[in-house]
């Protein structure tokens, strides 16, 4: 089962969402937009990033229903699918470091992850997102955080963390996902003074 936390910083953190159940999401609900991250509701910026203007709007809504997709077709093991969310020329930097061009390829290759080295794992976000940011009114770069948990584990354990950066752009079908690098989390440098 997928699971979506909702630990977000406070420039982005949702508002209380009703079908949250101990603080996770499941593959079948939606988080709702922070406020103030753009779209109808919003005032079109997310702290600290470039106003989102113009036709495209927040990517937000549209993004995270791609990181759902994402998620249930990596815990169904699905090759195909999980390439589906990507934008045709997307780029894909793996967990191992392979860089993926195109859909076909990803596709190709994701059904060998799948299949031999990453079988029955789960795909599990813990922040969606860290940080959104609009470089251009139609381009908009999240950072999240996340893991792959091993079959039989609840959620990431504490050497597994990652932190995964998408980049979308605005296109005739809306926001689409054409670039992506997952990095492993080593916490070589001390903790921020706060």
């Amino acid at each position: 089962m997928f699971a979506l936390a909702t630990g977000a910083n406070a420039a982005t953190a949702p508002a209380p969402d009703p079908h949250l159940a101990g603080g996770h999401l499941t593959a079948t609900s939606e988080l709702t937009e922070p406020t103030g991250s753009g779209g109808s509701g919003g005032s079109g910026k997310v702290t600290g990033s470039s106003e989102a203007t113009g036709s495209a709007g927040s990517a937000l809504p549209q993004l995270k229903r791609l990181i759902q997709r994402q998620a249930d077709a990596w815990n169904r093991g699905d090759g195909t699918a999980f390439a589906n969310t990507y934008a045709e020329d997307a780029e894909f930097i793996t967990f191992d470091g392979t860089h993926l061009r195109g859909r076909p390829e990803m596709a190709r290759n994701f059904q060998i992850y799948f299949d031999n080295y990453t079988k029955g794992t789960r795909l599990v976000f813990t922040k969606v997102p860290v940080t959104l940011r609009y470089p251009t009114p139609t381009t908009a770069v999240m950072i999240t955080n996340g893991c792959v948990a091993n079959p039989g584990e609840p959620e990431c354990r504490p050497d597994s963390h990652s932190v995964q950066t998408y980049v979308a752009a605005h296109r005739q079908r809306g926001w689409e996902l054409v670039s992506f690098q997952n990095t492993r989390v080593q916490n070589l440098l001390p903790p921020p003074r706060t």
